[in-house]
């Protein structure tokens, strides 16, 4: 029988889903949140104190808290917390959610032999320290490091709900400017491969891309989105330089405004309607992430597109519970 297994950062989108996910799978699970609910466990990764008293009968450690998305100090002095911490109480696997986040700005195939010394901004540096850390952390711990790529699925702010308000707001279709490849992962095959992990008969360590079964186009995906929740027919183009100039100046008035307490509504639906540099750039771009390295442990990602779209349309009917 699988030892008990304690989930940090329980009550995030991809925390819930793992626990869901262990419990499914019959796993004893302590599922740490830092804002517990009713009968929940209160874990803070950033206090040594609270990992030491719930760490003791714990044979996996699944670290999923990231914290806020300015704050690295959830990722880097919260993963070294808690690595101490499960050290110290005996425990015999951690499994360490980092990002593709670590590669930066590539393009091509990408495997996990790839180098990681350009990451993406403050928290693909972030996770580049997390990682060393659990590199660091001895042979005595069996640490598999995961790499997502962009997670997706019913409750994932930034690859699905973003992109469904604004998708109900007149979104442009992409097309041609949509050709890169959308390497996006569904939460449940994420929550499926750590469940892999934590039950499997030995150990098994080492540091895995964690990709979907399909690679989409961007285009591909936020049109089989708009078609799967119903949303209107996309309006004008992707922009040019000017304006994604007048977008940037737009959103620092709209900031302005909103600290003054001011309210421009046209002003900020022309900012959400309208893609971001980084984004333009993003739907350009080439790369695949492979996960020869994951089907390797005997898991491969059951979710097809049809499938995840599928799923959030549900969830979208259902209200967004």
């Amino acid at each position: 029988m699988t030892g008990t297994v304690l989930v940090t950062g329980a009550g995030g989108f991809v925390g819930q889903r793992v626990v869901a996910a262990l419990e499914a799978a019959g796993v004893p699970v302590v599922a740490g949140y830092r804002r517990p609910p009713p009968g929940g466990t209160a874990l803070n990764v950033l206090e040594p104190k609270a990992l030491a008293v719930t760490m003791p009968g714990v044979e996996t450690v699944v670290h999923t808290a990231v914290g806020g998305p300015r704050d690295t100090r959830v990722i880097v002095d919260g993963t070294r917390n808690t690595l101490a911490a499960a050290q110290a109480a005996g425990v015999k696997r951690f499994v360490q959610i980092s990002s593709v986040a670590v590669y930066g700005d590539v393009t091509g195939t990408i495997d996990e032999d790839a180098p990681i010394e350009q990451p993406h901004g403050g928290y693909g540096a972030a996770k580049v320290a997390a990682e060393l850390a659990c590199r660091q952390a001895g042979d005595a711990l069996a640490v598999a490091i995961l790499r997502p790529t962009l997670i997706y699925g019913p409750r994932s702010a930034a690859w699905t709900t973003a992109y469904l308000d604004r998708l109900h707001d007149g979104w442009p279709v992409l097309g041609a400017a949509g050709r890169g490849d959308a390497n996006l992962v569904h939460v449940d095959d994420l929550a499926g491969f750590i469940t892999h992990l934590a039950t499997s008969a030995t150990p098994i360590a080492g540091t895995f891309n964690v990709n979907g079964a399909d690679i989409p186009t961007w285009h591909a995906y936020l049109e089989a989105l708009r078609d799967a929740v119903q949303a209107p027919a996309g309006t004008g183009a992707l922009p040019g330089t000017a304006t994604l100039a007048a977008r940037k100046l737009a959103k620092a008035i709209g900031a302005v405004a909103g600290r003054a307490g001011v309210a421009l509504d046209p002003l900020e639906r022309f900012v959400a309607r309208t893609p971001s540099h980084d984004e333009v750039a993003r739907f350009r771009t080439s790369v695949r992430y492979t996960i020869d390295r994951m089907r390797a442990t005997g898991f491969t990602p059951r979710i097809s597109l049809a499938e995840g779209v599928a799923d959030i349309a549900a969830w979208e009917r259902a209200g967004r519970p």
